[in-house]
């Protein structure tokens, strides 16, 4: 698939101090938040998403999507970044 060999050629490696940094303040605990659960998901439990995304009283959609709902549900996404961003439907 032409579309995985890009994403794999150009992703970064994680830097090791996400897994070990400590966060001050979590911003969705002063702040609106939207939040795209992939139902089809096998890297994060969908029910984990949607445990995190009630958590955070965040507005939610739901797609029909693996992990990577960014690529393929560009739409979608861009819909709810736009909604965030008070310009959306």
């Amino acid at each position: 698939n032409e579309k995985a060999e890009v994403l794999y050629a150009e992703q970064e490696p994680t830097a090791a101090s996400l897994f070990g940094g400590r966060t001050t303040m979590a911003a969705w605990r002063s702040k609106p938040s939207w939040y795209a659960v992939s139902r089809l998901d096998q890297t994060i439990s969908p029910d984990l998403e949607r445990f995190l995304a009630a958590r955070m009283k965040a507005t939610t959609v739901e797609l029909e999507a693996g992990h990577l709902s960014l690529v393929s549900h560009p739409q979608e996404i861009a819909d709810l970044i736009l909604a965030a961003a008070g310009r959306g439907k």
